[in-house]
Parts: structure tokens; sequence; C-alpha cells
């Protein structure tokens, strides 16, 4: 939400107020917010991927579980997204000509860092679930005690709700790489090559589209979402 906040902003003042880049305190100020905005996204999905990778490897700790190992979650995004875009205020040369060196960083910290992270943590997450369902054969088995008449059935480490969530998140996650990745590896691509203005308009579109997919996925996925709004507009038709 605070991304969208200010990528609405920033629009805004580049088409009606453009003047106010040119001051440098300013442009320090906005570059520094738009790197926070541009990463807030994939950190957030890098944030959801450390939370479930430590609540399920560790899930015999309970503190994994807890509403503290939550907010340590989401203040750690928080501050590291403030802190890894320093480097866009303490930059020298002229404060409104981004140098190229900052736009590969902040592609870098959009792209291909979260990329990375994603990848190894979840093929950690998938091994171990893949390695913990062998050895309990099946998930809900139960196990008989030999030694009397008693049973005791074996819990699964996790659930298939939560399996089907995750990979619905590696899915929007690829949705969004796959949407808004090309952009920013234009910002400094055509630095060193002609880029085309009909391939930088059809990437524009591709990140809309991109963004509609996953306004569209939330929908579908989220029942009680649906139901609300199903509920809502019942109610208005109703009352007319």
């Amino acid at each position: 939400m605070a991304s969208a906040i200010f990528f609405i902003i920033y629009l805004i003042l580049t088409n009606f107020d453009a003047r106010r880049f040119i001051i440098s305190d300013v442009c320090l100020v906005i570059y520094y917010a738009y790197s926070i905005a541009s990463i807030q996204m994939p950190f957030a999905f890098v944030t959801f991927t450390v939370h479930r990778f430590c609540s399920i490897l560790y899930h015999t700790r309970p503190f994994f579980r807890t509403n503290k190992w939550v907010f340590i979650c989401i203040a750690g995004q928080w501050i590291s997204e403030f802190l890894i875009s320093l480097p866009f205020i303490f930059r020298s040369g002229h404060y409104c000509l981004v140098p190229l060196w900052a736009l590969i960083y902040l592609c870098t910290l959009v792209v291909i860092l979260p990329s990375i992270i994603n990848i190894i943590l979840n093929i950690r997450i998938f091994i171990y679930i893949r390695s913990s369902t062998q050895r309990v054969q099946p998930a809900y088995a139960v196990t008989q005690i030999t030694n009397g008449n008693n049973f005791q059935q074996q819990h699964p480490l996790i659930s298939r709700r939560e399996i089907a969530f995750l990979r619905q998140m590696i899915f929007m996650f690829i949705m969004f790489i796959g949407g808004w990745g090309p952009t920013y590896f234009m910002l400094f691509i055509p630095q060193f090559i002609s880029v085309q203005r009909i391939l930088r308009e059809s990437l524009v579109l591709l990140c809309e589209l991109s963004l509609l997919s996953l306004i569209i996925n939330l929908f579908i996925c989220n029942r009680e979402l649906r139901q609300h709004l199903f509920n809502k507009i019942r109610f208005c038709f109703v009352r007319e």
C-alpha cells in the first residue's frame, strides 16, 4: 500500500511539477524513497519466505510460531529497506542525475537479490518437506504400538493447506519478477545498447498485466475476500 501511494505521488509530481526534481535536497529524498518503494514488494516476499522457512525447519521451537517472530520479520523488512537504500543518499556527483551504478544497484535489489534468496530458501523448504514425508509414511498414518492396544497418530509437520499456500506465494513472486523485472533491467540496458520505444512501452504494459494478474489471483484464492465483496454488492442491491 505504501509503495503504491508513493508511486502515485511520484507520477503526479513528474507530470505536473517536474521542476521540484531539480532541487538537490528534493532529488535525494525522492530517489531514496523511490528505492524503498521499489524493493518493498520483493522484500515482502522474502520476509514471508524467511518466516515460513524458520517456522517449518525449526518447528520444534515455539518462538517461530509466535506473533513476536512475525513482528521481528516485518520490522526487519522495513529496517533493511531503509538501510539498504542509503547509497542513494550518500552518493557523490550531481544529486538529480542517477549514475549507472545506482541503476544496476536498484535492479539488483528489486530482481536479483530477492530471487536468489527465495530460490535458495524455497528449495530448502521443499527438500525438508520431501524428506520429512518420506520418514513419516504417510503423513497422517496411524502407527500401532506393539506393546499394547494403544494407537498413536502422527501429525504432519506441515499441512497440505500450508503447502498449497507456499506454492501460491512462489507463483505470485514469479509473476511479480516476470512482470516487473524486465522494466528494472531496462533502467540501465539503454546505457549500453539502443532500445526501441515500442519495447519500452511493451514492458510497461507487461508490468500492468502482471499487477492485474496478481490482483485477480488474490481475489480468486482469497475466499473470505470474495465472500465479503459479494455480501457488500448484494447488500447494495437489496438496499436500493
